[in-house]
């Protein structure tokens, strides 16, 4: 269900670089993005954004504030700052709150500007990506009931958008997405086929080459539909050479952006390239000395559970079970860790790598600790079986 709601919602992302590229104006209040100089700069701040450097974007954008102060996209700005914030460790909550909050507001300033402007460009694509990211969010908490009204909202925006503004250059990107969810969802999710009259047509391999398009063309869209192709390469196509080119290309554009090297790695894995996951893995690990203390934990956990998975595959076992280790004691200094899926398969690896160095006593201590997390059940089932075995 996670998956179904996230699907629902994720073309609506596509709406945020396509803010930068819309040309219709308003009669009384001045659409921004039809400065040209805005539209350079709007682009260096993306790319700033997307290399984790929000200081930098808000130097970027700074003019634009102080020259039109009152305009609702600085506060969407503030949520999309807080979105990769949130984005980058799914299991923290302590900005949910705020991060809602943001957007609802920029959401409600919107539709002031809608209310005195109607099809006011700006405002439909503020309310659109407001409404989205929030909706991906709550599906994020399982909270599927207001994730879909939310998204209903965000779907509305959008649509009126194309009506309104249908010549977008970046269109590609959101015909892609559109295409290619509305035939996956309905192939993969049985009880949505009742009621599939309500997606548009769908077509799997048209969205992905409209999608290719975008990542190749696209002026503002590009890192978008270049993360949805391999997203979708890696988790729905099983297509992981292609996933993989997609991920390197985000990690030399974005070298600072870990939520990307953290995929690149898990590709790497998929694929069984595990002399390139050890090299990739300790280059990353050396570089993550420039990281806050909390984003390198947040990278050391997961990169330290692949690196101990490629270090076993290789037969360098005394190395996993370091890695393992330090997996798994890392992602316990992060916030709730009991809920952390990383720490379950990460005890249970450190489990059966010392249970393969014949230590029986420290593979059960990592045994018992896979059963004392809420998550990672196919884990916990293994884990109970090796310590009966042992027992």
């Amino acid at each position: 269900m996670r998956l179904l709601t996230s699907h629902l919602n994720g073309f609506i992302f596509f709406i945020l670089l396509s803010l930068l590229s819309v040309s219709q104006s308003d009669a009384q209040t001045a659409v921004l993005i039809e400065d040209e100089n805005f539209k350079v700069d709007a682009q260096a701040a993306i790319d700033s954004l997307y290399n984790q450097n929000q200081e930098g974007a808000r130097l970027i954008l700074e003019p634009w504030v102080e020259s039109h102060p009152d305009h609702p996209l600085w506060i969407l700005w503030d949520g999309m700052e807080l979105w990769w914030t949130v984005l980058n460790d799914l299991h923290n909550t302590e900005y949910d709150e705020e991060f809602f909050n943001v957007m609802k507001k920029a959401d409600y300033e919107a539709s002031k500007l809608l209310r005195r402007h109607r099809d006011h460009p700006d405002a439909l694509i503020i309310r659109a990506i407001a409404n989205g990211y929030t909706a991906r969010h709550y599906s994020n908490r399982e909270e599927w009931l207001t994730a879909a009204r939310i998204g209903l909202n965000a779907y509305q925006a959008y649509s009126r958008l194309m009506e309104v503004v249908p010549g977008l250059p970046d269109n590609t990107f959101a015909e892609g997405m559109k295409r290619y969810y509305a035939a996956y969802i309905p192939d993969n999710y049985p009880v949505v086929r009742t009621v599939s009259w309500f997606l548009p047509d769908g077509n799997r391999e048209e969205g992905l080459k409209q999608l290719e398009i975008a990542s190749q063309y696209g002026v503002f869209a590009r890192p978008e539909a270049t993360y949805f192709l391999g997203n979708i390469h890696l988790n729905y196509e099983s297509n992981y050479e292609q996933a993989l080119d997609y991920f390197h290309d985000l990690v030399n554009q974005y070298p600072k952006n870990t939520f990307y090297s953290r995929l690149y790695t898990r590709t790497l894995n998929h694929l069984k390239r595990y002399r390139d996951v050890i090299d990739f893995a300790e280059m990353t690990l050396e570089k993550s000395e420039n990281l806050t203390e909390k984003d390198r934990r947040i990278l050391e956990e997961e990169i330290y559970y692949w690196l101990g998975i490629a270090e076993y595959q290789m037969g360098h076992f005394a190395e996993a079970l370091e890695s393992f280790k330090k997996s798994y004691e890392t992602g316990k200094k992060l916030p709730n860790p009991e809920m952390r899926p990383l720490q379950a398969v990460a005890a249970y690896q450190a489990g059966r790598t010392s249970e393969r160095m014949n230590n029986s006593e420290e593979a059960a201590r990592y045994y018992q600790k896979v059963l004392e997390q809420n998550n990672s059940d196919e884990a916990k089932r293994m884990a109970r079986q090796r310590l009966e075995a042992l027992n």
